[in-house]
């Protein structure tokens, strides 16, 4: 008898862990929570600000822009400082970080380490490294 009010407090406890959002639509990201949160929070005012407010967000980049030489663009993603882009990654661009250019990633690095058959190019404030 005293095993099934132990049973019931067990059931709510894994119940209440998956109270979350029953949509699955979480957002992705800290950035997209913050969106969101501004979507839904935002009244529509049914005026032209739509429009101005549409062709401001249109004109923003989606991501951090790499000015501060953090990142650098890579394909459609951003690979961080001290990483390279393999531009012949399969399925697309991708970025790559080897062991022995930790300390500093640079194309002579890169080219000793995978080889003469890549070529390796700096472009953007990051490497863009292509093998065949």
């Amino acid at each position: 008898m005293r095993a099934f009010p132990c049973f019931f407090a067990v059931l709510l406890l894994v119940a209440g862990c998956g109270a979350g959002s029953s949509s699955g639509a979480e957002p992705k990201s800290a950035a997209d929570a913050t969106n969101a949160d501004e979507s839904e929070a935002a009244p529509s005012s049914g005026g032209g600000d739509e429009a101005s407010e549409a062709a401001e967000a249109s004109s923003k980049p989606a991501g951090p822009s790499c000015d501060d030489g953090t990142c650098s663009q890579c394909g459609s993603g951003i690979c961080p400082a001290g990483w390279y882009c393999d531009e012949k990654a399969s399925g697309g661009a991708a970025c790559s970080w080897l062991a022995e250019c930790a300390e500093k990633a640079t194309c002579g690095c890169v080219t000793r380490v995978l080889g003469s058959a890549c070529k390796c190019r700096e472009e953007g404030g990051g490497l863009k490294v292509a093998c065949d």
